[in-house]
């Protein structure tokens, strides 16, 4: 039979500035959920499924999922607080007992169909997961993917064996959760390694019991630690309803207090989830005074203008966390990020170019800038959307924007200053020589102007700001 993982964590009572909370789902896979009258509130638990077997009795008969449930619903009774108000559970049960006490596990598979189910058929926003494997599973790892994919987040337990940790906290796109003890230590249970995002408080904790007898009990696991971190995921989302997974799991990892190696650790993860610190990170997201992204930071030459490209919506990452200042910029991408700072006006949906697929990314961008002038194909039927824009195509490009904006482009900077100047195409020198003497292109050292170079991310960010400001 195989090992539940359990786990626990501390609850912060939080204030925000923020007057409108929405209502959360949060997609509980595990043993269900026993609604104790006066205990839990009934009106936080919705209708869910049993794939074990195979109906909408989410009764929990083990009580590890009432367990969590309290944790991140709190009770009604305030013995329990959770730091979320408005989210509500979708018991989703892949493990279970008959009335004669013999155990049925759903495994895999029934993990795999819950993480769909909560996606596509509860619109789940949080997935929180008690359990794993010890070792990668191509069903399971599709089925994480997926839910990346539909903007849905995944919370899942590393495990109490203290061993390496478990799938699908393992996984890049997961919080992966352990636990620590009260001297700020890992516990001795909690799995490490790979995958372990952060710690949180998961030794004797109060939470509900299923048992007549007692309406509490005291228990200790890296499942209840996961509980309160989805919890305070929920709060997050509760008060700032557009934020995605990436840019959540960037904002809890950074919001941790190395108690380890400094620095990511396979010990301890990130460290021990600081809750104060998450919320005024998410104020300070939220005002747009810092970047979900671990390669871009306050200091880099392009920090200002990448912050206000990504909050204005103009440009996003490349992938979890990560915004690649030296990765090159396509043509569709650049076209992209015009249409978009231009508030993606309504289109005539006409694509001159055999090589712009309707369904691309950039379809829509590419349609308006061809409608306004301000793009070339490569010629008359072909654009080259994937292929890197050069610095002198994009200075082009930038030019006719401002013509259509109705900007004056007469005036000329001095391409003689460079010591590569004659590289310059003779059709780009007249545009390459505004965006000079407009200060949106200047030099990359040493007298070179590089026209025929790729354009990185960084640059397009830049130069947009800088066209965008003036």
């Amino acid at each position: 039979m195989k090992k539940i993982i359990v786990i626990i964590s501390l609850i912060f009572v939080f204030f925000t500035e923020a007057a409108y909370a929405a209502s959360v789902k949060i997609g509980v896979i595990d043993t269900g959920v026993k609604e104790k009258e006066g205990i839990l509130d009934s009106e936080k638990i919705r209708s869910g499924k049993n794939y074990v077997l195979d109906s909408s009795d989410t009764d929990d008969e083990v009580g590890h999922g009432t367990r969590v449930a309290s944790l991140i619903t709190g009770t009604v009774d305030g013995s329990i607080v959770s730091p979320c108000s408005e989210s509500v559970i979708v018991p989703l049960v892949y493990y279970t007992k008959l009335a004669s006490g013999v155990a049925l596990n759903g495994g895999i598979e029934s993990i795999c169909n819950a993480i769909y189910d909560a996606v596509d058929r509860y619109d789940c926003q949080i997935i929180n997961i008690s359990s794993g494997i010890t070792a990668s599973d191509e069903r399971l790892k599709k089925a994480v993917d997926y839910a990346e994919e539909q903007g849905v987040l995944v919370v899942s337990a590393c495990g109490n064996s203290g061993d390496a940790v478990y799938y699908p906290a393992a996984y890049d796109t997961v919080i992966g959760v352990g636990s620590h003890n009260k001297e700020f230590e890992p516990s001795d249970f909690s799995c490490q390694g790979s995958g372990l995002d952060m710690l949180m408080y998961g030794e004797d904790l109060k939470v509900v019991s299923i048992k007549n007898a007692a309406d509490y009990e005291r228990i200790s696991g890296t499942s209840y630690s996961t509980a309160l971190i989805t919890a305070h995921a929920a709060a997050a989302l509760e008060q700032y309803p557009h934020l995605t997974p990436s840019q959540i799991r960037y904002l809890m990892r950074v919001s941790c207090d190395d108690i380890c190696a400094a620095g990511y650790d396979e010990k301890s993860g990130y460290g021990v989830f600081n809750a104060d610190r998450f919320y005024e990170n998410l104020r300070l997201f939220d005002h747009g005074e810092i970047l979900c992204f671990y390669d871009v930071r306050d200091g880099d030459w392009y920090y200002d203008s990448v912050r206000k490209a990504y909050h204005q919506g103009w440009m996003n990452g490349t992938g979890d966390g990560i915004f690649d200042p030296d990765g090159d910029m396509t043509r569709g991408m650049f076209v992209t990020i015009l249409y978009r700072a231009e508030g993606q006006p309504q289109i005539n949906h006409v694509l001159p170019f055999d090589d712009v697929d309707e369904n691309a990314y950039y379809a829509e961008a590419v349609s308006w800038a061809s409608e306004h002038g301000i793009i070339a194909g490569y010629s008359d039927t072909a654009f080259l959307p994937e292929q890197n824009i050069t610095r002198e195509e994009m200075a082009a490009v930038m030019s006719r924007y401002a013509d259509s904006k109705g900007i004056n482009t007469d005036s000329q900077g001095d391409l003689t200053a460079f010591a590569d100047a004659n590289a310059v195409a003779g059709w780009a020198r007249e545009t390459m020589s505004w965006a000079v003497g407009a200060g949106l292109i200047s030099g990359k050292g040493d007298g070179i102007l590089d026209p025929l170079g790729s354009t990185t991310r960084a640059e397009a960010a830049e130069i947009l700001h800088r066209f965008l400001e003036n």
